[in-house]
Parts: C-alpha cells; sequence; structure tokens
C-alpha cells in the first residue's frame, strides 16, 4: 500500500497542474499581445489565425485545456499530425474564448447545436472554428452568429470538377470562362465563402446545398426560411499565400478585425519553466 500524500505534498502536486494547464493560455495571451488582439466590442467580430506547426512543442500544455468530449474526439484521428492539429486548434480556441469571456480557458464551456454549430451558453457571444492542415482560423464575435472557413491553397482535392455542385448557374458560366489555374483558385474562394456562411447559418454541409445561393463577397444573402438566423455577408480574409479563408457575418455588423498569431517565444513562459 502506498503512503497517503501529506497537505503538503498535495499543494505541491496540483500547484504542478495548475502550472501546466496555465502555460498554454500565458503564451497565448503574449501571442494575442503581439498581434493587436483585443476582445472585440458590441457588433464587431475578430479572427485569430495560426498555423500549429509552430506551436508543435506545446502539445502537451494544451491538452490540459481540453474537456473530455474533445479529449475522446482527439484520440479517434488515425494519424498523429491530425490529432495534433486537433489539439493545438482546440486549446487556442479556448485560449481565445477564455480571454474574452475573462474566465480559465479550461473552464470555457462549448457546446454545439445537432448541426454542430457551436455555442457558448449563457453569453452574448458566437464563435465558429476552422482548421485545414496545419492552419487553424478561430472567429468570435458579440453577434447572432458568425462563421469562418479557412482551406490550405493549393486543396489536396481538385475542383476544377466540382463546378456543377458547387456554382449556382451563374456562377457556373463565370467560373468555365476562367483559365483552369485561375479557375481552381476562384473555386476554393467561393468554397470558402459559401462554407463559412453555412456555418454562421448554422447548418454545415447539412444545409442547402452549395449550388442553390451565390456568395458574393459583401452581399446580403438570405438564410433558408426554416432557419431563426440573421441574413449574413460574407468577406474573404487576406490571409497568407498558403491559405484561403472567409468570415461571415450578420448584415449590418460592426468592424472586423484580422490577427494573424506569431509563434511563442523565448521569454513567453513554457510548460517546462
Amino acid at each position: 500500500m502506498s503512503r497517503p500524500e501529506s497537505a503538503g505534498e498535495a499543494a505541491v502536486t496540483v500547484s504542478a497542474a495548475d502550472r501546466v494547464c496555465e502555460a498554454f493560455p500565458r503564451l497565448a495571451a503574449h501571442a494575442f499581445l503581439r498581434a493587436g488582439f483585443s476582445p472585440p466590442t458590441a457588433d464587431d467580430v475578430a479572427v485569430l489565425v495560426f498555423d500549429t506547426a509552430a506551436w508543435l512543442d506545446q502539445v502537451v500544455a494544451a491538452e490540459h485545456l481540453l474537456d473530455s468530449g474533445e479529449c475522446q474526439r482527439a484520440a479517434r484521428f488515425r494519424f498523429a499530425h491530425d490529432r495534433v492539429a486537433y489539439v493545438l486548434a482546440h486549446a487556442m480556441w479556448r485560449s481565445v474564448l477564455g480571454w474574452c469571456l475573462g474566465c480559465e480557458a479550461a473552464a470555457v464551456r462549448i457546446t454545439s447545436t445537432s448541426t454542430g454549430q457551436p455555442q457558448l451558453p449563457g453569453t452574448p457571444w458566437a464563435t465558429s472554428l476552422s482548421h485545414s492542415g496545419s492552419w487553424v482560423a478561430v472567429a468570435v464575435g458579440c453577434t447572432a452568429v458568425v462563421g469562418v472557413d479557412i482551406e490550405r491553397s493549393p486543396p489536396l482535392r481538385a475542383l476544377n470538377d466540382l463546378v456543377s455542385t458547387v456554382c449556382t448557374p451563374r456562377e457556373a458560366i463565370d467560373m468555365r470562362a476562367l483559365p483552369a489555374a485561375a479557375r481552381e483558385h476562384a473555386m476554393l474562394r467561393l468554397w470558402t465563402r459559401k462554407e463559412a456562411l453555412l456555418k454562421a447559418f448554422g447548418t454545415g454541409l447539412s444545409g442547402p446545398p452549395p449550388a442553390t445561393f451565390e456568395a458574393l463577397p459583401g452581399a446580403c444573402v438570405a438564410p433558408p426560411p426554416e432557419l431563426a438566423c440573421p441574413p449574413c455577408s460574407v468577406h474573404e480574409l487576406p490571409l497568407p499565400t498558403a491559405v484561403v479563408g472567409a468570415l461571415a457575418v450578420p448584415v449590418g455588423s460592426g468592424k472586423r478585425y484580422l490577427h494573424i498569431l506569431d509563434r511563442p517565444m523565448a521569454g513567453d513562459g513554457s510548460a517546462g519553466e
């Protein structure tokens, strides 16, 4: 039989666990400050984008922020690099939300609707998460809804063959008029705009087929009539060349802010200190 812990030993154990749990949010907070990020005010929306490849040495600290459901989903990934990207994406998501809500990242309660739209119960905030390859985008705002999508560029799957699936008849005419190389990139941008809108509407890919609605940058797009969601506009994000992204927000929303996070810096503090 092992001897029972003394009160002092228990305190040391708890303190060590607390330090590990606080390590990732502390690093994230330094990155937020360097990127000029602060919680958006009423009707404004902020998007934070980062490359998980720059945060790989923080995976252990990141895992301590995830809840049981997130840990179970992470464990189901077949490939280690996908699991690592998921863990870092959700740890950063929680760090962003904790920064905005004024609470510990691990204590943020994230639920979802039956179609997968994230919810922050008991708060006026809306949020959305997207990741593609090693890149992650987090959107947060004091708005009714928000949707963000990010896709690696060039995509793993050729999009030229999906014109009839993704495009309305008018969009298809415009796409087919483009040279093949330009069409591929234009299709990727269109896809991210439509995906961001479907996320804002709360339907995801179970919603209206992409070919049934247009997604011009800045234009008002009405949700399906059965949804209690405001009309939204979608806006392309000026991102590094490795990715393409779009943000959907309710029409009439305030300012939109984009922040590109850098890697953890020496002196920020880490789980190993």
